[in-house]
């Protein structure tokens, strides 16, 4: 899955918006929607603070040629806020 599938899809599952995303990790609405789309990659650094704000962690998965971006559920907790 590219990063904005993935994302979209724990979105959707842990019912978070992109609104709260944004307000939750300080990235721009705009920004949030590029990566969404796939319009955008994040740095490592942008996507360990949402995966941690949705208390998920990256795993990284090479399938065929293509490398692809997986987010893996670190406990039943609820998203954690910002620090």
């Amino acid at each position: 899955m590219t990063i904005g599938t993935e994302l979209k899809a724990v979105m959707g599952k842990e019912g978070i918006t992109g609104y709260r995303l944004s307000q939750e990790t300080g990235l721009s609405e705009t920004y949030i929607s590029k990566l969404l789309h796939n319009k955008m990659n994040p740095t490592y650094r942008t996507l360990k603070c949402i995966a941690d704000f949705l208390g998920y962690r990256i795993c990284f998965e090479r399938i065929s040629q293509r490398k692809e971006v997986k987010l893996n559920k670190v406990s039943q907790n609820k998203p954690r806020k910002r620090r």
